[in-house]
């Protein structure tokens, strides 16, 4: 009997014990783990737990945003001065920042090269940009950057290059901000890399693409610009060109020739500008007087006009971006004594990724 007591005694313990494992296991069942639900697991919930299953719920981001979070933003600086009341000016904006944030897959750093005004307006702008096409906020980040001081501190400098490179009847071009691009190793001094555009243009190609023509400089090369698509430096070397008939300035790149850039959309590798003694000595009095002599050149286009003028001695400075990314629309020249030869300079065959309404030329609406 006293066998038997302790046996059924210890059946009692071993019961009690797994009854007691059953309970505890009780308040666990059917909550899944964190990892099953980002697996999409189905394993349901008790209904009086489906909030509490809600509230830590993990929504696994898509490729494309994951990817976001780990990859550096692409500098752009856009010049956005003298905004107010200029609907026209705030809408070529609208324009070119709407149409780059469509298609960038990388995250971009703005810099708006502006005045008080005009990055409030700007802000504003992209703001209404991102919440009527619902792209994530966070991918953008705005920087202020004064345009009004630099021009202050670049005066003496603007004002030489003004001499050369734009004309007394034209006031468009004789403001410093055409001149800025030159001096933005002191604007952006933090900067290795940046992409100056301008902002009558539109954005058909993912700016990420264009970023990456960074990586194809070679170890001379400083700025990346396209060709300019129209033959106004035939025309601005036409002497020089009576005076040597087999030189190539001037001359389109279908017949191997050099015609010259459009500073529209600028690539500036930001160390090697602030380096280069050359182009230093070029914004020098003595130096462009030397050289618009040499080859009887007067511009009147800003800072293009000095970066084609330092091309035709130092070619090695610059790299030749494609036509498609910046596809000047502007045919002036036809009309203007070269029509027979304007569509050599004018022809672009490339893919389209950066539309360029130059000399007020406007772009149509529905070429996305």
């Amino acid at each position: 009997m006293m066998v038997r007591s302790r046996s059924l005694g210890q059946t009692g313990i071993i019961i009690i014990i797994v009854l007691c494992f059953f309970l505890l296991r009780g308040g666990r069942v059917g909550k899944p783990d964190v990892n099953d639900v980002r697996a999409g697991a189905t394993t349901s919930a008790p209904a009086e737990e489906e909030n509490e299953l809600t509230a830590h719920e993990v929504v696994p981001l898509s490729d494309i945003e994951n990817d976001l979070l780990f990859r550096p933003p692409i500098d752009i600086a856009l010049i956005f001065t003298k905004t107010k009341d200029n609907f026209g000016l705030q809408y070529k904006f609208r324009v070119a920042v709407g149409s780059m944030l469509r298609h960038v897959t990388v995250p971009l750093r703005l810099h708006l090269i502006t005045d008080d005004e005009g990055f409030s307006t700007a802000s504003t702008i992209i703001r209404e940009i991102q919440e009527g096409h619902q792209y994530n906020t966070n991918h953008v980040k705005l920087v202020y950057v004064s345009a009004e001081d630099f021009a202050m501190e670049i005066k003496s400098s603007v004002r030489v290059l003004q001499d050369f490179f734009t004309s007394h009847r034209d006031t468009y071009y004789r403001d410093a901000l055409f001149f800025f691009s030159i001096h933005l190793h002191n604007l952006l001094p933090g900067l290795e890399r940046v992409i100056l555009m301008d902002i009558d243009i539109k954005v058909k190609g993912d700016i990420a693409e264009l970023y990456s023509h960074f990586d194809h400089f070679v170890s001379t090369n400083v700025i990346g610009m396209a060709f300019e698509q129209s033959p106004v430096y035939r025309h601005l070397l036409a002497v020089y060109r009576n005076e040597n008939k087999k030189t190539l300035l001037g001359s389109p790149k279908s017949e191997g020739g050099f015609p010259g850039y459009n500073s529209g959309v600028v690539l500036v590798n930001i160390p090697r500008l602030r380096q280069s003694e050359i182009i230093r000595n070029y914004l020098e009095r003595s130096k462009l007087e030397i050289a618009t002599k040499k080859y009887g050149f007067q511009g009147h286009l800003g800072d293009q006009d000095l970066y084609t003028l330092i091309a035709f001695d130092h070619p090695e400075l610059f790299y030749t971006l494609p036509c498609g990314w910046n596809r000047q629309l502007c045919e002036w020249w036809r009309k203007h004594g070269y029509s027979n030869v304007f569509d050599q300079y004018f022809n672009c065959t490339d893919t389209i990724n950066i539309i360029h309404g130059n000399c007020k030329t406007e772009i149509p609406d529905g070429d996305d």
